[in-house]
């Protein structure tokens, strides 16, 4: 099978338009419509509906899709095993919650390398569904996440706790703290349950985002007050004036979870990757 046509139908699976990903892949329209008709001869079904709305998935290339994301990652790795330098012997897949990719996941890359420098990593950012279903498929080799989702053939072990503080630019007493510019974060069902039964007054604000780098963006461009990772306020505090942590809003802790494939728990690579991870939690206050 050409390693090409797979590629293509996931990009249509996602553009769910073949002159969109003709446009993203710089070929024709024409091309992508070959590619996806010879796919669709190798696997013996129709995997996508055309139509003036696009192209929609049929339930074959549904199914299909989750082989198709083992195939690309496979030979990925496949790839890069074979034409390793002589520097670099074994390739480390990771993936991790959007919010912890500042800057626990590259601390976590760069203890894994400062360990062993012959260990070359494949580092991804996703949400918690997504990397559970990778590491299922054998994609990644360790998701780092918020929310596991326990299946059989999986390891889900929690590794540590990630501190939530409210900071605002308005003060640093909550009395102090105006409900109009409140801005809600709800990273996680876990999370959003926990702050309502904290803050049931500031529930109900008027914006609310999941993802911790757009609560930030909105504190740069306008101020205000929401909840954000510890490890992260040193940072943003240096960057944006009058930004403090709001000293009696009460922390929310959020456990931290590893995923990893019940055949891959004892390969010693993975064993050594998740004792550096836990290390770098411990040092970067996210145990």
């Amino acid at each position: 099978m050409d390693i090409k046509l797979v590629t293509t139908f996931l990009d249509v699976f996602e553009s769910r338009n073949f002159n969109r990903t003709a446009d993203r892949l710089e070929v024709t329209q024409s091309s992508i419509s070959g590619r996806i008709r010879a796919l669709e001869a190798d696997v013996g079904a129709q995997l996508f509906e055309r139509g003036r709305a696009g192209a929609t998935p049929t339930p074959a290339g549904i199914r299909f899709e989750p082989h198709a994301r083992l195939l690309i990652a496979t030979w990925d790795q496949a790839r890069r095993d074979t034409g390793a330098s002589e520097d670099r012997d074994r390739l480390l897949r990771l993936a991790g919650q959007f919010s912890l990719m500042r800057p626990v996941l590259v601390d976590w890359v760069i203890n894994i390398r400062a360990r062993d420098q012959r260990t070359a990593v494949d580092l991804q950012a996703d949400y918690s569904l997504q990397i559970i279903k990778d590491v299922s498929l054998g994609a990644i080799d360790i998701g780092l996440l918020y929310s596991p989702q326990y299946l059989p053939d999986l390891e889900i072990e929690q590794v540590g706790e990630e501190r939530f503080v409210m900071v605002s630019t308005h003060g640093q007493q909550l009395a102090h703290i105006p409900k109009d510019t409140y801005l809600n974060t709800h990273y996680t069902s876990f999370f959003r349950q926990r702050h309502q039964t904290l803050l049931p007054d500031f529930s109900n604000s008027a914006i609310s985002v999941s993802f911790e780098g757009i609560a930030v963006e909105f504190l740069r461009r306008t101020g205000g007050s929401t909840y954000v990772p510890l490890r992260i306020v040193e940072d943003l505090a240096s960057t944006l004036e009058g930004l403090g942590i709001v000293e009696d809003a009460p922390e929310i802790l959020h456990p931290i979870f590893t995923a990893v494939h019940s055949r891959r728990r004892h390969y010693p690579d993975i064993v050594q990757a998740l004792t550096v991870l836990k290390e770098t939690l411990n040092t970067s206050g996210g145990a």
